[in-house]
């Protein structure tokens, strides 16, 4: 399986703005040159950037910067997995060779710089950020232009943010290593609710057992064991905002097959237990 690379043709336009809406998520972890900004209006699920995991929900903006590994995937939620977001992807010559080097954008050049390790943002000029986001899809091209600089402004002058990856771009030499690692994550997204054999990863990934556990660690920060149950933690999140499964039925359905165990590492994980977590957070469908 190789790293997907996506083409991007802006057309006679000078970037790409796209307001998309998908039933759910499942592109794979893939690169482009271009930079990204992405907003996303509705959905939730897993997020990937080069070598950060974290899950993702609405409201979340972030910006990747050119050819950093990056995904949104929730194909392996039980529910809400429908798409409604907004994106921007530009050359950082779109507006002329050179455009941005110009002092007075000095602190979008750094702004730049950032993001070759993937930033997501919070605070009020995310807030500021989002509306100016939202706008652009309904405006002619040349208030694109300067929304799409005042959104730039805007970001470059945040102080509330993460910064995602310790990984930045993935050179051609390192691109097989980081194919390898989005198998792995496709396969553990697709079968975490099954039984995770150790010895299976390793031979899939054709590393030792000893080896496959510091790779895996190394690129995720976490144990085999600790990303599964983290899933299994997640997917059963969704599941208690649903009203007809029971806590065992979720303990189940989630991947554990210990409701003893399911109810400590869910506290564990999420601070509370599974049935305060129903109490606060079920859904009421009309």
């Amino acid at each position: 399986m190789k790293l997907f690379v996506e083409k991007i043709l802006p057309g006679e336009r000078l970037f790409v703005i796209k307001e998309e809406y998908f039933p759910y998520n499942d592109f794979p972890l893939h690169t482009h040159p271009e930079y990204e900004i992405i907003l996303v209006m509705k959905s939730s699920g897993s997020r990937y950037v080069g070598d950060h995991i974290d899950d993702f929900f609405p409201g979340d903006l972030c910006l990747f910067g050119p050819n950093l590994p990056h995904t949104f995937y929730n194909k392996h939620m039980p529910a809400d997995r429908e798409v409604h977001q907004v994106v921007i992807q530009f050359d950082e010559n779109c507006l002329g060779e050179g455009f941005f080097d110009k002092p007075q954008f000095t602190a979008i050049k750094a702004l730049f710089e950032r993001s070759q390790q993937g930033l997501a943002f919070s605070g009020p000029l995310r807030e500021l950020a989002e509306q100016k986001i939202k706008a652009i899809v309904n405006v002619d091209d040349a208030e694109a232009v300067a929304s799409l600089i005042s959104i730039l402004g805007l970001l470059a002058k945040a102080t509330d943010y993460q910064v995602l990856s310790a990984q930045k771009q993935v050179a051609a030499s390192a691109q097989k290593d980081t194919a390898r690692m989005n198998r792995i994550y496709h396969y553990l997204l697709d079968n975490f609710k099954n039984d995770i054999v150790l010895e299976d990863m390793a031979a899939m990934a054709n590393l030792t057992v000893a080896a496959f556990c510091r790779y895996f660690k190394q690129h995720t920060r976490k144990t085999l064991s600790e990303f599964v149950n983290d899933l299994r933690i997640g997917y059963a999140c969704r599941l208690l905002q649903q009203k007809e499964f029971s806590i065992l039925q979720v303990c189940f359905e989630s991947g554990f097959n210990n409701i003893s165990y399911f109810n400590r590492r869910f506290k564990r994980q999420m601070g509370i237990s599974p049935l305060f977590y129903r109490k606060n957070n079920v859904r009421r469908y009309a």
